[in-house]
Parts: C-alpha cells; structure tokens; sequence
C-alpha cells in the first residue's frame, strides 16, 4: 500500500511539473494496452539476452574518466558515459542523453 501510494503521489508530482509528459505516456499506453499483456504484479518480465544485449566491448569497452571529464551523482549516467553511450567528457545535450540511454540501457 506504501509503494502504491507513493508512486501515486510521484506520478502526480510529474503530472504537475510536466503534463505534456504524462499525456504522451498516457496515450503510449492506451496505444499499446490492446496489444499488451497484463504484467502481474511482483512477477518479473522475461529476460531475453539477445534482445536486451547491451554492448561493453569495442567502441563500447569501459574507459575510465580522465582528468578534464566531468562525472555526476548518478553512476548509471558515468557509465555510460565511461562506455562511450554518451559523449566521454561528460558534456551533452538533452537529445545526446536521450539517445544514449536508449542505446545504453
């Protein structure tokens, strides 16, 4: 009950500060909601390696920040920075940070 009534008090704190957000996830989710299975709750989705493979090698392998490069609070942001899915020194714009995490995680 705690959880749920926490994310609903968080989901109407994004619905406050960002409405246009939440209309679009709204409308994903009734685009999708035919097509969708119900996920029960406390089950865990599937795990499919192939499909959710995220690359740690090549033009992905770690390196590790450089004197000059700028790291924040968050460790998923560093590390993909660190892993080359955003730019290295830690400087991005918004879209750089959205395509990254889409390709990261």
């Amino acid at each position: 009950m705690k959880t749920t009534s926490l994310a609903t008090l968080a989901m109407a704190g994004i619905a406050n500060a960002y409405p246009s957000v939440m209309q679009h996830l709204a409308e994903q989710a009734a685009a999708s909601a035919p097509h969708a299975k119900r996920q029960l709750p406390g089950v865990n989705p599937p795990f499919d390696a192939a499909a959710q493979y995220v690359s740690n090698t090549g033009e992905h392998k770690f390196v590790p920040p450089g004197p000059t490069d700028q790291r924040g609070p968050c460790p998923g942001l560093n590390a993909m920075a660190n892993h080359n899915y955003m730019p290295h020194n830690g400087i991005a714009t918004i879209q750089q940070f959205v395509d990254g995490t889409e390709k990261g995680i």
